[in-house]
């Protein structure tokens, strides 16, 4: 769940086109996106202009096209986005939200002024969908959550075309940093100040720190050189597990199970323990990735450049 007036700047072609379908018993209200057997069904508030929804419905197309770009099919079958309209028209979409019911609903707050390009250049539609990506119940750790969709809303943009891979690791070592540098509660472990984030609205070092936990899973996958990527373990977990809801312990243990690995159980204690983000510069610097005064830049003779390059290509 994200709130911009809170966390604003917190986080910053396989394509499927999908086939709108506008029934005559829902016409003035409801779309469903279909495409293989695949259905978002899309409800528009009665507080939304009847003059844009036909661009909403192409932002929604859009939006669920790059989260496609993970594995090359949504995570859900069936999901709905429900959009509403802001009442203060502050900026583009000051909120949004994902509800674990059945089927899980994307909530959608939106500026109705926005044009289509504002809208596809807001990151909140990313960050949202991006949590589908794991069968999350939503009961407990909320860095882990959090941390997927943090990380995967770059990426997916990226993938999309959205922008570059040099502007994509500028916004995650951006946000890495946003985190490390919040330390009013370094006296507290990750998984205290998580389940109590309504409280000390530690925003950056909790969704940054599951967004660097989710990025090292991921670097430590593809260093097996066994095949795995964080892409293909989420894509094995969509097969198998998605017929329900499961705990953060119960997903990170089938993800070891999938990938016969013991990378996700050992990384979320470690994580979970923490009372500060867990460095990450290292990581970046075998990747290719370096920092100058904050500005990073891109070398492709590191040792694990290959990897860096992956990642932003979805490979």
């Amino acid at each position: 769940m994200m709130t911009k007036n809170i966390i604003n700047n917190a986080v910053y072609i396989f394509s499927l086109s999908l086939i709108v379908f506008i029934s005559s018993s829902s016409a003035k209200s409801n779309a469903d996106l279909v495409n293989n057997n695949q259905t978002i069904n899309v409800q528009f508030h009665s507080s939304i202009p009847t003059e844009k929804k036909a661009i909403l419905t192409q932002w929604i197309n859009h939006s669920s096209n790059a989260l496609k770009l993970v594995y090359g099919e949504l995570p859900l079958d069936h999901f709905i986005t429900t959009i509403k309209a802001s009442k203060q028209n502050a900026g583009v979409v000051p909120w949004g939200e994902v509800s674990r019911n059945v089927p899980p609903e994307v909530t959608l707050v939106i500026n109705t002024t926005s044009t289509l390009n504002e809208l596809k250049a807001d990151w909140t539609i990313y960050h949202e969908f991006s949590h589908l990506l794991i069968p999350y119940d939503a009961g407990d750790a909320r860095w882990f959550s959090e941390g997927i969709a943090s990380y995967y809303q770059n990426i997916i943009q990226a993938r999309s075309g959205m922008f570059s891979e040099n502007k994509m690791w500028q916004k995650l070592y951006d946000g890495f940093e946003r985190g490390r540098k919040e330390t009013s509660y370094n006296h507290q472990k990750l998984s205290y100040l998580s389940d109590h984030i309504d409280k000390n609205h530690n925003y950056m070092r909790i969704y940054w720190s599951g967004a660097l936990y989710w990025f090292k899973a991921d670097v430590a996958l593809r260093k097996l050189n066994t095949g795995y990527s964080l892409d293909k373990a989420l894509y094995q977990l969509h097969k198998c597990c998605f017929d329900r809801y499961l705990t953060t312990k119960e997903i990170t243990e089938q993800l070891d199970k999938l990938t016969n690995s013991s990378i996700f159980t050992s990384l979320f204690i470690k994580f979970s323990k923490s009372y500060a983000l867990p460095g990450y510069k290292k990581d970046l610097l075998t990747l290719g990735i370096s920092q100058n005064s904050g500005q990073i830049s891109l070398r492709n003779n590191a040792k694990h450049s290959h990897i860096r390059r992956a990642i932003f290509q979805g490979k």
